[in-house]
């Protein structure tokens, strides 16, 4: 690098020479053996290195690390020099920590701190003494084999317990956040990479995992999860003022975030309608990142984030009484972006293959909100109505799961156009429930074969994680006790094996509406349902 050019990030400089406590501690060693003045002073075991850079001859009389084999003595000397070699980008976070964090990092705090007060005091001493001693033994006890791992210097200011729940969300909440539709689950793929680079998806991570372990144990009062939740929050607060302020201009970090946020409802199961806050941000922060350039972010990344915005936003709108509100988070140019990646034939652990039908909802919503909007309704919809009505129609009819697709994501497909059509068939109010007309026929039709394509799909299939919306607009137009006995079984199993709270919120929600009289049934009347019970909740 030429003399006048600087690295952006200041190297760390670590120590190359003298004993392991010192080289962990970042300490300059004097190397007097057997036990140096540090280790001394500080009451520390004095190990040493089978050969030092630098020294020759070093005799086994004066080598304290004799009492590693002499197989294994070189792979954990190299994994040593391997961690001193790494260097960590600079965190916001890194100045936060707790005591009982045993991350390199937190000695150069703690040895910081500590070296402003005179040396000679004794109780001070033997203070640094016991805290770096416990550090040294924390990282022993979580050593694997003879590697000394990097544990918390990767999460400077996490406990353990976040450790815990971040291995969870790699185990299992990544797992069940994605329908399986692809060998490659997005959840790992995508987001724990950049959760790597950004403290407030980091948190983000760590708050879904632990509001998921905590619908799991059907804690609602998990002290851990709540805390974690805090912090998410405040961080995405704290992340909206900086790009309020200029202070960062890329929204696609914050823009993630809000969509964990909405995802760590639905892991949640909450009731509020809290997710649809986050999804407004999110609204409003994807489309400031498609005005960049498309060479800013890559473009799996981006096609993801398209997907899961498009998902979360489409099966949501269900949620909106139509006939109070107009509000749509699906504007034309985010649905001509979808357009875009459907041409890809795009199949995603959100959307499976169905991405083209979930883009009509919007369509359907509209048609049914100017027919119930309307205070001089006439007796029948009119011309435009009928011709909207039968365009929408056709391309719900025409449409077809992808051949390549496996099997369950072609039934789920199936279940979608089901539930698409049912929704549609609903959408012009009191026409649709004439006595006996031709739609409530469609409409039991639609129905009955959606439960068929259910009941091929087992519960714990992980499609499933993807099926609540049709699933809550076939279940709005169970009459007969044993078809709603059928999805009860079946949603009380998903709810069981996912452990997501939103399947859970869904049974609820359909019991509520399986004691209402037929007049209230359908998909249309789930936002009234949500309101006299006042549950809240996305389909996401």
């Amino acid at each position: 690098m030429p003399p006048d050019r600087q690295p952006r990030v200041q190297r760390i400089v670590r120590v190359r020479t003298g004993c392991w406590s010192c080289r962990r501690r970042k300490k300059k060693c004097d190397e007097l053996r057997p036990i140096c003045s540090g280790c001394r002073r500080n009451d520390l075991r004095c190990e040493w290195p089978s050969t030092v850079p630098g020294r020759r001859n070093s005799g086994p009389e004066n080598d304290s690390s004799s009492y590693i084999p002499a197989d294994r003595r070189s792979s954990f000397a190299g994994s040593i020099e391997d961690l001193d070699a790494m260097q960590l980008p600079a965190s916001p976070l890194s100045r936060r920590h707790s005591s009982t964090s045993s991350s390199p990092g937190l000695s150069a705090i703690i040895e910081e701190h500590l070296a402003q007060v005179p040396a000679q005091d004794e109780t001070i001493d033997r203070r640094r003494s016991t805290i770096v001693g416990d550090e040294n033994a924390l990282v022993a006890s979580m050593a694997v084999g003879n590697v000394v791992p990097r544990t918390l210097s990767m999460l400077p200011g996490y406990d353990p317990e976040s450790y815990s729940l971040l291995s969870h969300y790699l185990a299992n909440t990544a797992d069940v956040m994605a329908n399986g539709t692809t060998p490659i689950n997005p959840f790992l793929v995508q987001i724990v990479p950049l959760a790597f680079t950004s403290d407030l998806l980091l948190q983000l991570v760590i708050a879904q995992s632990a509001a998921h372990r905590a619908f799991r144990r059907r804690d609602d009062s998990d002290a851990v999860a709540n805390s974690h939740y805090t912090k998410a929050i405040q961080l995405f607060r704290h992340g909206v003022n900086d790009f309020i302020e200029g202070k960062e201009s890329n929204p696609l970090m914050l823009l993630v975030g809000a969509l964990l946020m909405c995802f760590t409802e639905t892991a949640k199961g909450d009731m509020t309608g809290t997710v649809f806050d986050h999804l407004s941000a999110a609204h409003t922060l994807l489309v400031k990142l498609l005005e960049q350039s498309d060479t800013a972010v890559p473009r799996e990344l981006k096609d993801f984030v398209i997907e899961y915005y498009v998902y979360t936003a489409t099966v949501s709108m269900i949620s909106i009484d139509a006939r109070l509100s107009g509000q749509l988070f699906l504007n034309f140019d985010l649905e001509q972006r979808a357009r875009e990646v459907l041409r890809t034939q795009y199949v995603g652990n959100l959307c499976g293959c169905w991405l083209e039908l979930l883009l009509l909802i919007p369509c359907i919503f509209d048609l049914g909100r100017q027919w119930m909007m309307d205070d001089t309704q006439p007796t029948v919809p009119t011309a435009d109505d009928m011709a909207m009505f039968a365009s929408i129609q056709a391309q719900i009819l025409r449409w077809s799961p992808y051949s390549f697709v496996e099997p369950e994501v072609y039934l789920a497909g199936l279940v979608f156009q089901q539930a698409m059509l049912i929704y549609l068939y609903t959408s012009l109010g009191g026409y649709t429930y004439t006595p006996d007309g031709m739609y409530k026929g469609l409409i039991q039709t639609a129905v009955t074969e959606a439960l068929s394509y259910l009941d091929e799909i087992s519960p714990q299939a992980r499609i499933n994680s993807g099926l609540c919306w049709p699933i809550a607009v076939v279940g709005s137009c169970l009459e007969k006790p044993e078809q709603q006995e059928r999805l009860r079984t079946r949603l009380t199993a998903m709810a069981t094996h996912f452990g997501l709270g939103n399947m859970q919120r869904t049974l609820l929600l359909l019991e509520a509406m399986w004691e209402l009289p037929a007049s209230d049934a359908g998909p249309w009347n789930i936002c009234r349902s949500m309101q006299a019970k006042q549950i809240w909740i996305s389909f996401a």
